[in-house]
C-alpha cells in the first residue's frame, strides 16, 4: 500500500516492526485529527508486517459501543482463547469473569496480566502485531488494558500499534506508549500528489483550490476531489471557519442526500447499531418497514460495506454524520427497534435507554441491574456510566439520590475520583434514607483517605451522623472513622477527640464482637489506655466477612498494634490482609498491606523480608497508580539499602520516594525517608547530619519512636547528647502503656550511651537481656557493638571481644557492610586476630535483581511457575525468564540447586 507524505512515519514504524522481529518489542500510538490518515498509515505498516511473517491481532473502537466493558479485549484475544489453559489460575479466572463468567471480579492488573500472558503465548510461536484502531472509541475497560500492555511490550517480539484522535474530549493516552507518532496535515507537494493519484482529471487550478480548502487533510483531499462544489468557485469564508471534522461530515451528508429516502433511513439504523451484527441491523430495519434492498444504493455509493457479519461505514465520520443529523424522534424509533432484536442483554438495555427522551423508571431500573452486573465482571468504568444514565432517567427524587450515591461509589471503584466527588456533591442535598446516607458517608470516607483535595467531614459532623443512625454496626463504624481520621490527619482538636472517645465508651455502643473490635481500634488510635483484643480474635471478626471499608479498618488495626509497640502482632495483621486481599483479587488493598508489612519488617530489622515486600509494593504501585503507597515502599527500600551500605541504590530509592511524594509528602513517608537518610549519614561518618535527619523522623511519633533508637549513638558522636532527652521521654512513656522488649532494648541502650561510666554497664546489660527475648537480631547486634566499644574503652578487652565477635557474625550474615566494617575495626583495636574465614556461598541478593531473587526464593521453596506468577503478579513466562536469568547468575542449571545457591541469602 502506497502512503503519500508519511515516509518518515512509515519508516519509524517499520523500524519498530523489525526490532520486534528481533525480540525487542515496543508500542506506538499514531494520533491526529479525523481523516488525517492514521488508518492508512497503520494499515500499510501492518500489511508489510503480515507479508513478512507477523501474526496480526486486532480490535477497533466504535462510537457509542462498549456498554458492558471488555468487548474490545474479547475481540482482540478471540483467536487466542483456546490457549487460556496456559495461564495461571487467577489470571484465567480474571479473564473468564471479564468475559461474562460467574466469579469475583479482579483488579484490572490481573486482567491485564492475563491478556499479557496470552500475547506471550502467541509471540512464542512467532512475531506479532497487535493493532488497536480508534482507541478513543474503545470501551474504557479495554482501553485501560491496552495502555497497561503498551508499557510491557519490550520483553517479547510484539509491536502494539494503536490509533487515536487528538480531540480534547478524549483522554490523552500517549504517555503510556513507548513511541508517539503524531500526524500533521500534508504539505502542498504531497497533497497535490495525492490528488493526482485519486483525481487525475482535475485541472491544476482545481487541484490548487482543493489543496487550499482541504488544508492538508488526506480524507478531505480524496473525498472532495469528486465534488464540483469543492474544486470550483471561490472559497467560502464561513465554511473555512468550521472545524475539519464537521466540514467532512457535511460533505458526507451531501452524498447521503443523493440517496433514496429509504436508504437514508437504513443508514441511520446501521449508524445507531454499529455495535450490532448485520442480522440485528436488518431485523430492526424490517420492523421499521425497510428491507435489505434499501441498503444496496449506499453500498453502491461506497458509503457502507458488509464485512465480517457487520455493516462498516467507509469512514467513521460517515456514521457520525448520519446519526447526528437525524432528529431525536427518528433516533428514538431506531433504538427502540434495535433494542427489540439485539441479542446481548447489555446492549439491548443501552438501546432502550438511548430511545428514552424523558424520565422512565422501568429503563432506569434495567440500567441499575446492568450496572450491578457489569460491575461484577470488573468493568467498573462502564458500571459507573450505567449508574449515571440510570440517574438521568429516574423520576422520583429519593430514588434518583440513591442511584447518584451508587454512581459515585462505582466511579470511586473505577478510580475516577473527580467524578465520584462531583456525584457526591450532586447527591448530598437529596440523600435522606439511611442506607443512602451511610453509603454516601462510606464513599466519601474512602475517597478522603486517598485524595486530599476532596471534602472531609470534621469530627463533630461524624459524631452527629452516628447519632442519626439506627443500625448499631453503622453507628460504631462511623465513630471509628472519626478516630481513624484523627489518627491519620492529626487535625482534630482535643475537645473533638475527647468527644469521640466519650461516644465510643457510651454504654451499649459495642455489643457484638465486630462492634467491640471497632471500638477498641478507635480508642487505641486516639490514645485511650484500653488494650486491643488479641490478633486471633481481631482477625476472626474480619475474616468472616470482608466489607469494602474493611481494608482501611484493617490497616488501622495494624497501626494500633504498631502503636502498642507490638511489631510481631502488626506483622501478623498485615500478613493476614495480604492473604485475604490476594484471595479476593483486591490488588490495590494487597499492595497497601505489602507496604505496611514491609515497613514493620524494616523496623524490626528483617531487612531481606522487608525489602522483598517493598520492592513488590513499589512495582505494583506504579501499575495501580498508588503514588503514596509507592513512596512509602521506596522510603523503606532506602532504609534497607542504607543498612547494607548500598548508597547508590539507597539514593535512587530516596529520589523515587521524592518523585512519588510530590512537594507535600505524607508525614509517615517523610519520617521513614529521614530515617534512611540518617543511616546513610551515619555510614559516612557524618553524625551531625544523622542527628538532623533523626530529629525530623521523631516529629512523626509512630515512626520516630523506633527511629529514635539510633539517635543516642549519633548524638554522642556529634557532641549533642542533650537532643536525646525528648525522644527518651517519649519512649519511656510508651513503655508504660505497652511493654516491648525491643523498644526497652533501645531505651536502655540510649541510657547506657548517655550514662556516666559507672552506670553504663548496667544499662547495656539490661538492654542485651531484653534484646535476647526478641527477633530483632540486627538491633541486638548493634547493641553488642556499642557495648563492645564501651568495654574496650574501659579496658575490658576480653569481654569486649566476645560481644564484638557476636555482633560481627550477625552483621556479616545480614550483609550490613558498614556496621560489619565498624565492628571489625573495633575487634582489631581490641587486639583480636580474626581467623581466616571459610569462603561462603555469595549472597544471591548481590547478583540478582529484587524480582529475580523473589522468584528464585519461591521456586526454591517448591512453588511452580504459575503459582509464582499468581503470587507476584507476573506472567508465567516472565517467571520462567527470571529463573533462566537467575540460573545463569548463580552458576546453576536446575531448580533443585536453588536452595543451596540461596542458602547464604538472609531471610
Amino acid at each position: 500500500m502506497r502512503v503519500i507524505g508519511r515516509k518518515p512515519q512509515f519508516e519509524q514504524l517499520a523500524a519498530l516492526v523489525e526490532a520486534a522481529r528481533e525480540g525487542r518489542g515496543s508500542s506506538a500510538l499514531v494520533s491526529g485529527e479525523a481523516g488525517i490518515g492514521k488508518s492508512s498509515l497503520v494499515s500499510a505498516v501492518v500489511d508489510a508486517a503480515s507479508s513478512s511473517g507477523f501474526q496480526v491481532l486486532s480490535c477497533h473502537g466504535l462510537r457509542g459501543a462498549g456498554a458492558a466493558g471488555f468487548e474490545g479485549l474479547h475481540e482482540l484475544l478471540l483467536p487466542l482463547l483456546g490457549r487460556m489453559d496456559t495461564l495461571s489460575p487467577r489470571q484465567r479466572t480474571a479473564l473468564d469473569v471479564a468475559f461474562g463468567a460467574e466469579g469475583e471480579p479482579a483488579d484490572r492488573l490481573i486482567t491485564g496480566l492475563a491478556a499479557f500472558g496470552l500475547l506471550e503465548e502467541a509471540a512464542a510461536r512467532g512475531p506479532l502485531v497487535v493493532l488497536v484502531e480508534d482507541l478513543h472509541w474503545l470501551d474504557l475497560s479495554t482501553a485501560d488494558i491496552v495502555t497497561f500492555l503498551a508499557a510491557r511490550m519490550s520483553v517479547m517480539p510484539v509491536l502494539l500499534l494503536a490509533t487515536s484522535r487528538t480531540d480534547r474530549i478524549y483522554p490523552d493516552r500517549s504517555p503510556r506508549f513507548k513511541h508517539h507518532v503524531p500526524l500533521t496535515p500534508l504539505g502542498q507537494e504531497d497533497a497535490l500528489e495525492l490528488i493526482a493519484l485519486h483525481a487525475p482529471d482535475l485541472t491544476m487550478p482545481q487541484r490548487h483550490r482543493l489543496v487550499e480548502r482541504a488544508m492538508g487533510n488526506p480524507l478531505a483531499l480524496t473525498e472532495w476531489a469528486v465534488s464540483p462544489s469543492w474544486v470550483e468557485g471561490a472559497p467560502s469564508a464561513e465554511r473555512g471557519r468550521i472545524p475539519m471534522g464537521k466540514r467532512l461530515e457535511d460533505s458526507f451528508l451531501a452524498e447521503v442526500a443523493l440517496l433514496p429516502r429509504a436508504t437514508q433511513r437504513a443508514l441511520l439504523v446501521a449508524a445507531a447499531g454499529q455495535d450490532a451484527s448485520s442480522w440485528e441491523v436488518l431485523a430492526a430495519a424490517r420492523n421499521l418497514g425497510l428491507d435489505p434492498g434499501d441498503f444496496a444504493p449506499a453500498e453502491s455509493f461506497g458509503l457502507i460495506a458488509l464485512s465480517g457479519g457487520t455493516y462498516r461505514f467507509r469512514h467513521p465520520l460517515v456514521g457520525s454524520a448520519v446519526y447526528d443529523n437525524a432528529d431525536s424522534d427518528a433516533r428514538s424509533r431506531v433504538h427502540t427497534e434495535l433494542a427489540a432484536v439485539v441479542v446481548d442483554a447489555a446492549r439491548a438495555v443501552q438501546h432502550r435507554a438511548a430511545a428514552v427522551t424523558g424520565w422512565d423508571e422501568k429503563v432506569a431500573a434495567e440500567l441499575e441491574e446492568l450496572a450491578v452486573a457489569i460491575g461484577r465482571r470488573g468493568a467498573r468504568t462502564e458500571a459507573a456510566a450505567a449508574w449515571r444514565r440510570s440517574v438521568a432517567l429516574t423520576p422520583a427524587a429519593r430514588e434518583r439520590a440513591r442511584r447518584t450515591v451508587m454512581a459515585a461509589e462505582a466511579a470511586r471503584q473505577a478510580g475516577a475520583t473527580a467524578d465520584a466527588g462531583a456525584l457526591l456533591a450532586e447527591a448530598d442535598p437529596a440523600a435522606d434514607d439511611e442506607a443512602s446516607v451511610m453509603q454516601f458517608a462510606r464513599t466519601e470516607w474512602m475517597l478522603a483517605g486517598t485524595v486530599t483535595t476532596l471534602p472531609d467531614r470534621g469530627g463533630d459532623e461524624l459524631i452527629a451522623l452516628s447519632r442519626t443512625l439506627s443500625n448499631p454496626d453503622d453507628r460504631v463504624e462511623v465513630l471509628t472513622w472519626a478516630a481513624v481520621r484523627s489518627y491519620t490527619r492529626q487535625n482534630f482538636s482535643a475537645e473533638i477527640t475527647a468527644a469521640v472517645a466519650d461516644e465510643l465508651r457510651r454504654p451499649g455502643i459495642a455489643v457484638t464482637e465486630r462492634q467491640r473490635l471497632l471500638q477498641s481500634i478507635g480508642l487505641s488510635l486516639i490514645g485511650s489506655a484500653n488494650r486491643i483484643m488479641s490478633v486471633e480474635e481481631a482477625l476472626s471478626v474480619f475474616q468472616r466477612q470482608v466489607r469494602e471499608t474493611d481494608a482501611t479498618l484493617l490497616n488501622c488495626l495494624a497501626f494500633a498494634f504498631e502503636d502498642a509497640h507490638d511489631l510481631e502482632g502488626a506483622e501478623r495483621i498485615w500478613s493476614a490482609e495480604i492473604d485475604m486481599f490476594h484471595r479476593s483479587a483486591r490488588t490495590s488493598d494487597e499492595t497497601v498491606a505489602l507496604a505496611g508489612r514491609g515497613t514493620v519488617r524494616m523496623t524490626a530489622k528483617a531487612l531481606a523480608a522487608g525489602l522483598a515486600d517493598c520492592e513488590q509494593a513499589l512495582r505494583l504501585s506504579f501499575d495501580l497508580d498508588l503514588s503514596v503507597v509507592g513512596a512509602i515502599a521506596a522510603a523503606n527500600i532506602a532504609r534497607a539499602r542504607a543498612w547494607r551500605g548500598e548508597h547508590e541504590l539507597a539514593t535512587a530509592a530516596l529520589e523515587t520516594c521524592a518523585e512519588l511524594s510530590g512537594p507535600d509528602p505524607f508525614a509517615r513517608v517523610a519520617a521513614i525517608a529521614s530515617w534512611a537518610s540518617a543511616q546513610m549519614a551515619a555510614n559516612e561518618s557524618r553524625p551531625e547530619d544523622a542527628v538532623v535527619h533523626l530529629l525530623r523522623s521523631i516529629e512523626h511519633p509512630p515512626i520516630g519512636l523506633w527511629a529514635g533508637g539510633d539517635l543516642a549513638d549519633a548524638a554522642v558522636r556529634a557532641g549533642r547528647p542533650e537532643v536525646v532527652e525528648d525522644w527518651l521521654g517519649m519512649a519511656t512513656a510508651a513503655l508504660v502503656s505497652g511493654d516491648s522488649d525491643h523498644l526497652a532494648m533501645l531505651v536502655e541502650r540510649a541510657r547506657a550511651l548517655l550514662a556516666s561510666s559507672g552506670d553504663a554497664r548496667a544499662h547495656f546489660e539490661r538492654a542485651i537481656r531484653r534484646g535476647e527475648r526478641t527477633t530483632a537480631f540486627l538491633d541486638l547486634a548493634k547493641t553488642r557493638l556499642l557495648f563492645g566499644e564501651w568495654l574496650r574503652r574501659e579496658r575490658h578487652i576480653v569481654e569486649a571481644r566476645g560481644h564484638l565477635s557476636a555482633a560481627l557474625h550477625v552483621f556479616e550474615a545480614h550483609h550490613t557492610a558498614p556496621l560489619a566494617r565498624r565492628t571489625a575495626r573495633e575487634l582489631s583495636a581490641a587486639g583480636s586476630v580474626q581467623p581466616a574465614r571459610t569462603p561462603r556461598t555469595f549472597d544471591a541478593s548481590t547478583v540478582l535483581t529484587a524480582q529475580e531473587l523473589h522468584v528464585a526464593q519461591m521456586a526454591g521453596q517448591g512453588y511452580t511457575n504459575k503459582q509464582i506468577a499468581d503470587q507476584l503478579y507476573l506472567s508465567h513466562r516472565t517467571v520462567g525468564a527470571h529463573l533462566y536469568n537467575a540460573y545463569a547468575k548463580l552458576g546453576i542449571n536446575r531448580r533443585s540447586q536453588l536452595a543451596a545457591a540461596l542458602a547464604a541469602t538472609p531471610g
